[in-house]
């Protein structure tokens, strides 16, 4: 197992923006998850990432409980997120884009 994530919980007050999302992710596997606007599927991706802390679950990387560890060491560990630019950087190649 490469990554799991077990019943993971965001709540903002009343509302829960990801309610008890469990994953596993394989050493190989290529993985999508959709679902529309506000399904809650960046919010479930930053509480992986730790860009947001969940209010429940639990996150393991490489078999290692990350849950509470800052966005910078999972980075460090290998588990990031990229943010969309809806625009080009004209000065920069089309791989440094």
């Amino acid at each position: 197992m490469l990554l799991e994530a077990r019943e993971i919980t965001k709540a903002f007050g009343s509302f829960r923006a990801v309610d008890g999302a469990s994953v596993t992710v394989t050493k190989g596997d290529i993985l999508g998850l959709i679902g529309p606007n506000g399904a809650g599927k960046s919010t479930f991706f930053n509480c992986l990432t730790g860009d947001i802390a969940s209010t429940s679950g639990r996150v393991l990387f490489d078999g290692h409980d990350i849950t509470n560890l800052a966005p910078e060491a999972r980075a460090r560990l290998g588990l990031a997120r990229t943010f969309q630019v809806p625009q080009t950087f004209e000065s920069m190649s089309v791989l440094e884009n």
